[in-house]
């Protein structure tokens, strides 16, 4: 009888010591997957950010005015034809065509 009642104290403290096993397993796995969960959303959050930002870009590009209104507004304004001036006329390497060098 003592054989008997050994092996099934055996046979719980087994499957006790598995289950342990096993709820520590699933319990990693679960934190695992939280942090793979949570970097996702990150890279998720900063994509919508990064789309918004390209939406905002080509909002601008698409508007002439705006894009005319943010230029002014950060200082950016075409250059008057006053400022340039000719300094000479010069033939490329083959003799052929001349071009006009400009300074600001």
């Amino acid at each position: 009888m003592k054989i008997g009642v050994r092996r099934i104290l055996l046979v719980i403290a087994s499957g006790v010591l598995l289950l342990l096993v096993l709820e520590a397993g699933v319990y990693n796995w679960r934190l695992v997957l939280s942090m793979r969960y949570r970097n996702m959303e990150e890279l998720s959050r900063q994509l919508s950010w990064r789309r918004d930002e390209l939406l905002v870009t080509r909002a601008a590009l698409l508007n002439p005015e705006r894009l005319q209104s943010v230029g002014l507004e950060l200082g950016l304004a075409p250059v008057p034809l006053h400022c340039f001036s000719v300094l000479q006329l010069r033939s490329d390497a083959t003799g052929g065509d001349q071009f006009v060098c400009m300074e600001q």
